[in-house]
Protein backbone atom coordinates (compact mmCIF):
# COMPACT_ATOMS: atom_id res chain seq x y z
CA UNK A 1 0.00 0.00 0.00
CA UNK A 2 3.47 2.15 -0.34
CA UNK A 3 1.89 4.02 -3.64
CA UNK A 4 -1.80 5.00 -1.97
CA UNK A 5 -0.02 5.94 0.88
CA UNK A 6 2.07 8.51 -1.23
CA UNK A 7 -0.74 9.52 -2.78
CA UNK A 8 -2.56 10.02 0.73
CA UNK A 9 0.47 11.93 1.90
CA UNK A 10 0.35 13.94 -1.56
CA UNK A 11 -3.58 14.96 -1.30
CA UNK A 12 -2.88 15.87 2.54
CA UNK A 13 -0.44 18.62 1.48
CA UNK A 14 -1.91 19.94 -1.57
CA UNK A 15 -4.83 19.97 1.16
CA UNK A 16 -3.05 22.22 3.52
CA UNK A 17 -0.99 24.35 0.87
CA UNK A 18 -4.61 25.16 -0.21
CA UNK A 19 -5.67 26.08 2.77
CA UNK A 20 -2.92 28.19 4.29
CA UNK A 21 -1.65 30.10 1.53
CA UNK A 22 -0.95 33.69 2.45
CA UNK A 23 -2.72 34.32 -1.15
CA UNK A 24 -5.90 34.07 -2.26
CA UNK A 25 -6.96 30.91 -4.21
CA UNK A 26 -9.60 30.67 -6.58
CA UNK A 27 -10.69 27.47 -8.82
CA UNK A 28 -13.59 27.61 -11.17
CA UNK A 29 -14.62 25.21 -13.60
CA UNK A 30 -14.42 25.90 -17.73
CA UNK A 31 -17.18 27.90 -18.09
CA UNK A 32 -16.35 29.73 -15.21
CA UNK A 33 -18.08 28.74 -12.64
CA UNK A 34 -16.06 29.01 -9.22
CA UNK A 35 -15.95 25.73 -7.87
CA UNK A 36 -13.67 26.23 -4.20
CA UNK A 37 -11.87 29.38 -2.82
CA UNK A 38 -9.30 29.03 0.60
CA UNK A 39 -9.26 31.16 3.71
CA UNK A 40 -7.32 34.27 2.33
CA UNK A 41 -9.94 34.36 -0.36
CA UNK A 42 -12.28 35.37 2.40
CA UNK A 43 -9.55 37.90 4.06
CA UNK A 44 -8.87 39.37 0.83
CA UNK A 45 -11.70 40.08 -0.44
CA UNK A 46 -14.68 39.59 2.63
CA UNK A 47 -16.62 36.64 0.30
CA UNK A 48 -17.05 33.64 2.46
CA UNK A 49 -16.50 30.85 0.38
CA UNK A 50 -20.64 29.53 0.54
CA UNK A 51 -21.46 33.10 -0.65
CA UNK A 52 -19.39 32.91 -4.11
CA UNK A 53 -19.15 28.65 -4.77
CA UNK A 54 -21.51 28.57 -8.13
CA UNK A 55 -21.08 32.01 -8.98
CA UNK A 56 -18.58 34.09 -11.18
CA UNK A 57 -15.58 35.56 -10.77
CA UNK A 58 -17.01 39.14 -12.17
CA UNK A 59 -18.86 39.35 -8.85
CA UNK A 60 -15.32 40.67 -7.62
CA UNK A 61 -15.20 43.08 -11.33
CA UNK A 62 -14.49 46.71 -10.15
CA UNK A 63 -15.11 48.06 -13.59
CA UNK A 64 -11.80 49.74 -13.52
CA UNK A 65 -10.72 47.46 -16.47
CA UNK A 66 -12.75 47.58 -19.74
CA UNK A 67 -13.71 44.42 -22.13
CA UNK A 68 -10.83 44.83 -24.39
CA UNK A 69 -8.53 43.63 -20.67
CA UNK A 70 -10.27 41.09 -20.27
CA UNK A 71 -10.60 39.99 -23.84
CA UNK A 72 -7.05 39.94 -23.88
CA UNK A 73 -6.71 38.23 -20.79
CA UNK A 74 -8.87 34.75 -22.02
CA UNK A 75 -6.71 34.95 -24.86
CA UNK A 76 -3.48 34.55 -23.01
CA UNK A 77 -5.20 31.56 -20.96
CA UNK A 78 -6.70 29.37 -24.14
CA UNK A 79 -3.42 30.27 -26.23
CA UNK A 80 -0.33 29.94 -23.85
CA UNK A 81 -2.45 28.31 -20.30
CA UNK A 82 -1.51 31.03 -18.01
CA UNK A 83 -1.97 35.11 -17.42
CA UNK A 84 0.38 37.14 -15.18
CA UNK A 85 -0.71 40.54 -14.31
CA UNK A 86 -2.11 43.38 -12.35
CA UNK A 87 -5.86 43.66 -12.12
CA UNK A 88 -8.14 46.07 -9.79
CA UNK A 89 -10.73 43.85 -7.83
CA UNK A 90 -13.79 44.70 -5.40
CA UNK A 91 -14.47 43.55 -2.10
CA UNK A 92 -18.14 42.43 -0.46
CA UNK A 93 -18.03 46.15 1.22
CA UNK A 94 -17.42 47.64 -2.05
CA UNK A 95 -14.13 49.01 -1.60
CA UNK A 96 -11.73 49.13 -4.46
CA UNK A 97 -8.26 47.24 -4.54
CA UNK A 98 -5.29 45.97 -6.19
CA UNK A 99 -3.94 42.70 -7.02
CA UNK A 100 -1.22 40.53 -8.27
CA UNK A 101 -2.92 37.37 -10.25
CA UNK A 102 -1.46 34.21 -11.99
CA UNK A 103 -4.38 32.61 -13.91
CA UNK A 104 -3.52 28.86 -14.75
CA UNK A 105 -4.87 26.39 -16.79
CA UNK A 106 -5.77 22.80 -15.21
CA UNK A 107 -5.59 19.87 -17.94
CA UNK A 108 -6.28 16.57 -18.40
CA UNK A 109 -4.26 13.78 -20.02
CA UNK A 110 -5.53 14.25 -23.42
CA UNK A 111 -4.73 17.77 -22.54
CA UNK A 112 -8.08 19.36 -22.45
CA UNK A 113 -8.48 22.33 -19.88
CA UNK A 114 -10.41 20.88 -16.84
CA UNK A 115 -10.39 24.08 -14.55
CA UNK A 116 -8.63 27.31 -13.93
CA UNK A 117 -6.71 28.04 -10.45
CA UNK A 118 -5.86 31.65 -9.96
CA UNK A 119 -3.99 33.08 -6.97
CA UNK A 120 -3.75 36.58 -6.12
CA UNK A 121 -2.54 38.93 -3.51
CA UNK A 122 -3.63 42.39 -2.29
CA UNK A 123 -0.84 44.96 -3.31
CA UNK A 124 -3.32 47.71 -3.01
CA UNK A 125 -0.57 49.12 0.44
CA UNK A 126 2.07 49.07 -1.96
CA UNK A 127 0.78 50.29 -5.02
CA UNK A 128 0.00 53.31 -2.78
CA UNK A 129 3.28 53.41 -1.23
CA UNK A 130 4.71 53.53 -4.82
CA UNK A 131 2.03 57.00 -5.52
CA UNK A 132 3.68 58.58 -2.50
CA UNK A 133 7.17 57.98 -3.74
CA UNK A 134 6.08 58.99 -7.19
CA UNK A 135 4.72 62.01 -5.77
CA UNK A 136 7.89 62.79 -3.92
CA UNK A 137 9.83 62.45 -6.58
CA UNK A 138 8.07 64.72 -8.85
CA UNK A 139 6.02 67.40 -6.39
CA UNK A 140 7.00 70.34 -4.44
CA UNK A 141 6.14 68.80 -0.25
CA UNK A 142 4.84 72.25 0.29
CA UNK A 143 3.20 73.70 -2.34
CA UNK A 144 2.18 70.30 -4.04
CA UNK A 145 3.35 71.61 -7.93
CA UNK A 146 5.51 70.20 -9.94
CA UNK A 147 9.04 70.30 -8.73
CA UNK A 148 12.08 71.28 -11.38
CA UNK A 149 12.05 67.50 -12.32
CA UNK A 150 8.57 67.41 -13.52
CA UNK A 151 8.66 70.09 -15.26
CA UNK A 152 12.24 69.23 -16.76
CA UNK A 153 9.91 66.70 -18.54
CA UNK A 154 7.18 68.26 -19.31
CA UNK A 155 8.93 71.05 -21.05
CA UNK A 156 10.71 68.33 -23.51
CA UNK A 157 7.12 67.39 -24.07
CA UNK A 158 6.06 70.80 -24.39
CA UNK A 159 9.00 71.37 -26.73
CA UNK A 160 8.57 68.49 -28.84
CA UNK A 161 4.88 69.26 -29.74
CA UNK A 162 5.48 72.80 -30.63
CA UNK A 163 8.18 71.63 -33.31
CA UNK A 164 5.77 69.47 -34.90
CA UNK A 165 3.21 72.00 -34.67
CA UNK A 166 5.28 74.67 -34.96
CA UNK A 167 4.12 76.92 -32.64
CA UNK A 168 5.42 78.79 -29.99
CA UNK A 169 6.34 77.99 -26.03
CA UNK A 170 6.12 80.00 -23.89
CA UNK A 171 8.26 79.66 -20.57
CA UNK A 172 7.96 82.28 -17.51
CA UNK A 173 10.30 82.44 -14.49
CA UNK A 174 9.20 84.49 -11.53
CA UNK A 175 11.00 85.70 -8.52
CA UNK A 176 9.22 86.41 -5.69
CA UNK A 177 11.07 89.87 -4.29
CA UNK A 178 11.23 90.84 -0.82
CA UNK A 179 10.28 87.00 0.29
CA UNK A 180 13.15 86.66 2.84
CA UNK A 181 12.03 90.00 5.04
CA UNK A 182 8.33 87.77 4.85
CA UNK A 183 10.74 84.86 6.69
CA UNK A 184 12.51 87.20 8.71
CA UNK A 185 9.80 89.36 10.44
CA UNK A 186 7.07 86.77 10.56
CA UNK A 187 8.95 83.71 10.54
CA UNK A 188 8.78 80.80 8.63
CA UNK A 189 5.55 79.08 9.11
CA UNK A 190 4.41 82.45 7.36
CA UNK A 191 6.31 82.15 4.56
CA UNK A 192 5.80 79.10 3.92
CA UNK A 193 1.53 79.81 4.11
CA UNK A 194 2.50 82.50 1.34
CA UNK A 195 3.97 80.30 -0.52
CA UNK A 196 1.25 77.76 -0.62
CA UNK A 197 -1.25 80.53 -1.46
CA UNK A 198 0.83 82.37 -4.11
CA UNK A 199 0.64 79.19 -5.67
CA UNK A 200 -2.88 78.21 -5.84
CA UNK A 201 -3.44 81.40 -6.86
CA UNK A 202 -1.32 81.26 -10.04
CA UNK A 203 -2.38 78.05 -10.82
CA UNK A 204 -6.40 78.78 -10.91
CA UNK A 205 -5.52 81.57 -13.28
CA UNK A 206 -3.44 79.24 -15.53
CA UNK A 207 -5.05 76.30 -17.96
CA UNK A 208 -4.92 72.95 -17.12
CA UNK A 209 -2.62 72.44 -20.19
CA UNK A 210 -0.15 75.13 -18.43
CA UNK A 211 2.39 73.89 -16.11
CA UNK A 212 3.52 76.32 -13.04
CA UNK A 213 6.45 74.24 -11.39
CA UNK A 214 7.97 75.32 -7.93
CA UNK A 215 12.31 75.49 -8.46
CA UNK A 216 13.27 76.15 -5.17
Amino acid sequence: ITERKEAEAGLKLAASVFTHSHEAIMITGVDGTILSTNEAFTRITGHDADEVIGRNPSLLSSGVQDSEFYAALWHSLLEHGHWYGEIWNRRKNGEVFAAMQTISAVRDNQGRITQFVALFSDVTTLKEHERQLERIAHYDALTALPNRMLLADRLQQGMAVARRSGRTLAVVFLDLDGFKAINDSHGHKAGDQLLVTLAARMKDVLRDVDTLARLG
